[in-house]
């Protein structure tokens, strides 16, 4: 397996993780249903926009969604609900431009409409505990992705909590995530997953999960611990307790001077043994490991985002990742810069990622993403940017994409 710029990625993802000035975070967009329980202003939990979160926005997902502000409240005994169910429909309008992608069997592009459409339900479900639903609207991109938060109760400054979850593709961190590392499928600055995240160019980061996470929180730490199965709907029938897969997420988050910073580790571990709809049973690796970080702050009066991770995925013929069912480990670097040259309008971006799938000796994908988005108010943005892909592996590939643009309008109503 090519392994020569392993070094220089640790190297370079240390450097990042070093940097650190006197400079201030915070300002973004949000998901409507959240600022309307709370009374707050997208750019409250956000940081330059929507799904990014901020110092603020992570006490507000620690908290099990359950912080209210100006709306009226159903109070009695045992029960205190928003008078209104909160809610969000959140659209995708895509155009995408592929340069020697068969798949588009088009020189013009392509026009995905809606690429995603989701109804989005969440907020407070009770004194301690909370939830969020995402439902998909169209038959094209049908998904549903559930969770319920349960305070169990606090020992100094430490919040103790189970979160039961099933999501058809946000994988296994989904449960409780909060750096924007791409370390959870949907939590990230940009729209290209794959061309900054480690965890998204293996694939550990996202795809069909169903567990609980057991989760100690505080201001500046969380650790997660996840027994959980790769399976959704009726995948998940016949899990046997003993053939559980292991998830482990821990996070220490300073601020470093007046940077919000992150770091942390990620480990899946175990396998999983699950029905395989024929009345028999399969097991599924679900062995890999991730470091990741992330410094937020202010470059004079600009917001800066910093985002790093370095990862692994252990070749198994039985993984549940495609991508680890190779001859050899896989392995992937990622890097992103996000600038914001009009603070809570208009921000820049630049990405790099290095992946190495070990699949044989012209298994190298690497990507250079470039881009842009602007924020027509804080639950609409467009976003525009450029990927270009290059290595051995891209060569092989008679079918990789020689270079990408891509124009999108995300919409919250």
């Amino acid at each position: 397996m090519n392994r020569k710029l392993t070094m220089l990625h640790s190297y370079a993802m240390g450097m990042l993780l070093l940097i650190g000035s006197s400079l201030l975070p915070q300002q973004a967009s949000a998901v409507p249903a959240f600022a309307r329980q709370t009374g707050m202003p997208c750019t409250a939990c956000h940081f330059q926009h929507f799904p990014a979160l901020n110092s603020f926005g992570r006490s507000f997902r620690s908290g099990g969604y359950t912080l209210t502000g100006g709306q009226g409240m159903i109070e009695g005994d045992d029960i205190s609900l928003p008078l209104m169910l909160n809610a969000s429909v959140i659209t995708k309008l895509r155009y995408v431009k592929s340069n020697g992608n068969t798949n588009t069997g088009s020189d013009y592009g392509v026009i995905e409409w809606p690429d995603e459409a989701a109804l989005l339900v969440g907020g407070k479900l009770a004194k301690d505990a909370g939830f969020l639903m995402e439902l998909g609207l169209t038959d094209a991109n049908s998904f549903l992705s559930t969770k319920v938060h349960f305070n169990l109760g606090k020992a100094g400054n430490t919040q103790f909590s189970a979160i039961p979850f099933s999501t058809d593709g946000l994988g296994s961190a989904y449960g409780f995530e909060l750096l924007n590392t791409g370390a959870q499928r949907s939590q990230r600055p940009i729209e290209e997953r794959r061309g900054f995240s480690a965890a998204q160019a293996l694939g550990l980061g996202s795809g069909e999960a169903t567990g609980i996470a057991l989760v100690a929180s505080s201001h500046n730490f969380f650790i997660n611990y996840t027994p959980w199965v790769p399976g959704w709907e009726e995948h998940n029938v016949e899990v046997k307790p003993s053939g559980l897969a292991h998830y482990l997420r821990a996070a220490y988050m300073p601020f470093i001077g007046s940077w919000d910073s992150g770091f942390g580790f990620q480990l899946w571990s175990g396998d999983a043994e699950v029905a395989d709809g024929a009345g028999g049973e399969r097991v599924i690796a679900t062995d890999g490991w991730v470091i990741d970080g992330q410094l937020q702050g202010n470059l004079g009066s600009l917001p800066l985002g910093l985002y790093a991770s370095y990862g692994s995925c252990s070749a198994d013929e039985s993984h549940f990742l495609i991508g680890c069912t190779n001859s050899d480990d896989g392995e992937a670097f990622g890097i992103l810069a996000q600038l914001g040259v009009l603070p809570n309008k208009a921000n820049i971006f630049a990405a790099y990622r290095s992946l190495d799938d070990g699949s044989d000796e012209d298994s190298e994908f690497n990507a250079t993403t470039i881009g842009a988005n602007y924020l027509f108010s804080q639950n609409i943005r467009f976003e525009l940017y450029y990927v270009k892909e290059s290595g051995d592996g891209v060569d092989a590939r008679s079918d990789e994409r020689d270079g990408k643009w891509l124009f999108q309008l995300f919409a919250g109503y």
